[in-house]
């Protein structure tokens, strides 16, 4: 499949939305986008979500469905434009010192909380202060493992003190949880004021029902929202929301990527229909400190065993690049040479694990429930597994904490959202000590070459070094990666969602 980098990223901000979320190729569309003609204000965005509980707070918020809530009402520094590159936000511009340590990011002036407080560079300390505290409890903090520190600089800047360079840090501010809260926030309270500096306004909040959001008028950019609002429904599997889309009780599929297999149905013509590549991925992650997936060998067992041509056709309809059980998109600048590509072969199976039959559970969230079947049916057929699947609510599944199941279970599914560098996914999926190491996976090499590629930035350098990261990947095989997941958003008519926005500029035909 060859899908755009550019619309890739757009489903990232539409993912933005709603999920836990680069070379040019074809673009595929049933019909057009409707991003032409003159926006006119009004109306209700009707968007359908994964439930995210009842508890939700942008610190520690890691479900696709709290993320969608926190996103509609927060903001962060910056946000990744559809050509994967870093753009303003709540900063302005950016710059680095010449010792490759010291980021300042300019903020921008005039921008309100909704709880009409100003923004304030201390505000922005605040914020990251709290990720990266030593008693800090937010997955951010493994990948902001760099920062050091961070202070006001004058009226309006911030600086950013790294302990090692970080070429690509500016993608870092635009990660998970990072976005910017009141200087006297306390985790846990998010509730009761659903304070932030986005577009929206929380005019009621239903537990297992909805989310409903009014257009903010305080809004530091709100002559580009258009739309009054938002209805958020929530939804306890995918099937219930293709359904709704067809009954009309919702505009669009967006957020998690919905199987091939459950949109088969849907009459494309209905709607603007867009598939494009991504860097997004699904784990397969084994507790590698827990028996029997402790053994290096049952892992390389599983990765050699399981059909990934076949999971691609079934899982994901098609659309997706070949995984290789490292993080190393197509898309990514910097790719790993030399190393073979799995496939299935049996009989390195039979070499692996002898005529013994490993016992494990998988556990995983609804949206993910198709593939897990299949990774257990591919598994049990080969006479060397006897895999069980258990299937939890998301609400469930993504709870917070480290004891959360899909950081805790000795075997999980959980998709990922795809990210700009492959950096960001190693600071959270291998990375020692990482709140999101759901393999507790350590290799102090591996560490230390991700250290390496972060301050490197000549690309023969770079490109040895990914070859041994990928190495070490595909080597202990902490997690299985069978491929690098398409996006296919189905969107009502007159919907007209813009390529580079999120809900900027966002606007539906009355």
């Amino acid at each position: 499949m060859s899908i755009s980098r550019r619309t890739s990223a757009i489903l990232a901000v539409v993912s933005m939305g709603l999920a836990l979320q680069a070379c040019s190729s074809t673009e595929e569309k049933t019909t057009p986008a409707t991003t032409s003609g003159s926006p006119t204000s009004g109306g209700v965005l009707r968007q359908s979500s994964a439930d995210p509980g009842s508890e939700i707070d942008p610190v520690t918020v890691s479900s696709p469905g709290g993320t969608g809530v926190v996103d509609a009402i927060t903001e962060k520094l910056v946000r990744i434009d559809v050509n994967y590159q870093v753009q303003p936000l709540l900063a302005t511009e950016w710059s680095v010192a010449d010792d490759n340590l010291t980021w300042t990011f300019k903020i921008r002036q005039g921008v309100k909380f909704n709880n009409g407080a100003a923004l304030t560079p201390a505000d922005v300390v605040a914020t990251f202060e709290r990720l990266i505290a030593e008693d800090s409890v937010s997955p951010a903090k493994g990948s902001l493992a760099a920062l050091h520190s961070v202070e006001t600089n004058g009226e309006d800047a911030v600086d950013f003190q790294l302990s090692k360079p970080f070429s690509d840090f500016p993608y870092l501010v635009a990660g998970s949880n990072t976005q910017i809260l009141p200087a006297d926030y306390e985790i846990g309270t998010w509730s009761q004021s659903y304070v932030g500096t986005g577009p929206f306004l929380v005019e009621a909040f239903n537990p297992g029902q909805g989310l409903t959001l009014v257009r903010n008028p305080d809004y530091w950019n709100a002559e580009h929202i258009y739309i009054d609002g938002i209805d958020l429904k929530f939804f306890k599997d995918q099937q219930a929301q293709v359904l709704a889309l067809q009954s009309g009780e919702i505009d669009g599929l967006f957020g998690e990527p919905v199987p091939a297999a459950l949109t088969s149905a849907l009459d494309r013509s209905q709607y603007q229909v867009a598939t494009r590549q991504s860097t997004g991925i699904v784990t397969l992650a084994f507790r590698v400190d827990t028996p029997p997936l402790d053994n290096v060998k049952v892992r390389q067992a599983v990765a050699w065993a399981l059909d990934r041509d076949a999971i691609i056709e079934t899982a994901w309809g098609g659309e997706a690049d070949p995984g290789n059980d490292t993080v190393y998109s197509p898309l990514f600048g910097t790719t790993p040479t030399g190393l073979e590509q799995r496939s299935q072969n049996l009989a390195k199976v039979k070499e692996l694990v002898g005529d013994d039959v490993v016992e494990f559970t998988i556990t995983t969230s609804p949206s993910q429930e198709t593939l897990a079947t299949l990774i257990q049916q591919q598994l049990n057929q080969t006479g060397s597994f006897d895999v069980k699947v258990e299937i939890l609510a998301d609400d469930v599944y993504f709870a917070q904490g480290a004891d959360s199941p899909w950081l805790s279970a000795p075997v999980t599914v959980t998709g990922w959202a795809g990210r700009s560098t492959p950096s960001q996914f190693i600071d959270l999926i291998y990375r020692t000590g990482s709140g999101w190491n759901a393999s507790k996976y350590s290799n102090p090499r591996l560490d230390q070459l991700s250290d390496q590629y972060d301050a490197a930035t000549d690309p023969a350098e770079r490109q040895e070094i990914v070859n041994e990261l990928a190495k070490i990947q595909w080597t202990d095989v902490p997690v299985v990666i069978a491929g690098f997941r398409g996006y296919t958003t189905f969107i009502n008519n007159k919907v007209h969602w813009p390529e580079d926005g999120g809900y900027t500029d966002l606007w539906i035909e009355n």
